[in-house]
């Protein structure tokens, strides 16, 4: 097979080039105004940013080792120390109690039993040996006694006697 050659040579079609150029140019000129978001829609995004801070109550106590004179008595005989600490934005609850419902008992004799008051930080329990008291929060560490008064009985029995008080905190 031959090729034919055309006998005069064509002529460059100056129309066709021109236009390509032009498109080109609006093409590229279109895409850069696009990407620099000249002509780009609006869009918006948020993120929550947050943290959170646990609640701590804390007590401490500290027993003085105290030991009650029941013949003759007692008034106001701190039997040990608190600290209590709590960062609950709506305060806390300090809550006393007795074991024994504010009455020492005897080990010997398991029937005998000696009625006391407690107070903790000024505050006197009821006859069941039992307060509690509200609180602010307080991030700082506060420090309460604990105190015990009971009258003198020349005819206690002998005998170990004893009772035991819990202190609870609780968030509000």
């Amino acid at each position: 097979m031959s090729q034919h050659l055309p006998d005069r040579p064509q002529r460059p079609v100056h129309g066709v080039c021109f236009a390509l150029t032009v498109a080109a140019t609006l093409v590229l000129a279109s895409t850069a105004l696009l990407g620099s978001g000249a002509w780009a829609a609006s869009a918006t995004g948020s993120i929550h940013v947050g943290a959170a801070v646990p609640t701590v109550c804390t007590v401490a106590v500290s027993d003085s080792n105290a030991t009650l004179d029941l013949v003759n008595g007692q008034n106001a005989l701190t039997v040990g120390s608190v600290t209590e600490q709590c960062n609950a934005g709506n305060g806390y609850t300090v809550s006393v109690s007795s074991a024994n419902s504010g009455t020492l008992r005897s080990s010997g004799t398991g029937t005998s039993a000696v009625a006391y008051s407690l107070s903790y930080d000024q505050t006197t329990a009821g006859k069941n040996g039992a307060l509690s008291t509200d609180r602010a929060a307080s991030p700082q560490g506060r420090q309460s006694n604990l105190a015990v008064s009971l009258p003198g009985n020349a005819q206690a029995a002998a005998g170990q006697y004893q009772d035991t008080v819990t202190i609870s905190i609780a968030a509000k």
